[in-house]
């Protein structure tokens, strides 16, 4: 689920923000200042922030800027009483500009818009021997907006992750030919510890975990696919995007 972090000092902007963000599924937070969101940031992942720009203590252009030093992975959308292209002149580089005196539509578009951009910027590294379990989870991931990379076994799998710094997260299945799901994992985890790896297979979760233990998450092929986006939302956002 996408996290977004409106910082906006008046409360009744704040949560009406939040109330129609929430309907959409988002998951929300809310704070009235700088401060406070910095705070969060340190702690928290986020992946889009709607950012007024006068606000108490410290100015929302300052705050850009200084967000920019660390966690330059955040969309920003400035949403301001100024028109868009004050607020450019204030805000330069942010994600998107909104002015308050437009619609919510206009700004839940935007905000879509900012999420299609991270999903885009996502590759997900399918390792599985069956090309029509490759095909059905190229389906599902492209439909949900991720980029999707394929190999048909292991080595090939190990290969691409060596030669790529893009990859976050990939799906394993452990019954494949030359080295098993089992040794794969095993040297993923040695040469590429900050991945997330997500085990997909015929065995049932309990097994896996039996089998696996210390992977990041479980899937079953005899589940919906549904629960195989829930669980990569899941896994993708666990980090926090400093």
């Amino acid at each position: 689920m996408t996290r977004i972090l409106i910082v906006e000092d008046e409360e009744k902007v704040r949560r009406m923000y939040s109330t129609m963000l929430k309907n959409e599924g988002f998951d929300v937070m809310e704070v009235p200042d700088a401060i406070q969101a910095s705070c969060i940031l340190n702690k928290e992942p986020v992946d889009i922030m709607l950012l007024d720009i006068n606000m108490p203590q410290v100015y929302g252009s300052i705050f850009y800027e200084v967000m920019q030093n660390f966690h330059k992975k955040v969309k920003v959308i400035v949403a301001s009483v100024y028109s868009v292209d004050e607020q450019k002149k204030m805000i330069k580089g942010a994600e998107d500009y909104y002015d308050k005196a437009q619609g919510l539509d206009l700004l839940l578009e935007k905000v879509k818009k900012a999420e299609r951009s991270i999903k885009q910027q996502t590759s997900i590294l399918v390792i599985d021997d069956e090309p029509r379990i490759r095909k059905i989870y190229r389906h599902y991931l492209q439909e949900n907006g991720y980029r999707i990379i394929e190999a048909y076994d292991g080595n090939t799998g190990l290969d691409i992750l060596r030669k790529s710094n893009e990859i976050a997260l990939v799906i394993l299945d452990l019954a494949m030919p030359q080295k098993s799901g089992f040794e794969i994992h095993e040297q993923m985890k040695k040469e590429f510890p900050g991945i997330k790896i997500l085990i997909a297979s015929v065995f049932n979760q309990n097994d896996q975990k039996f089998l696996l233990p210390n992977a990041d998450e479980y899937y079953d092929k005899s589940e919906d696919a549904s629960g195989l986006i829930q669980k990569i939302e899941k896994l993708i956002h666990t980090d926090c995007p400093a």
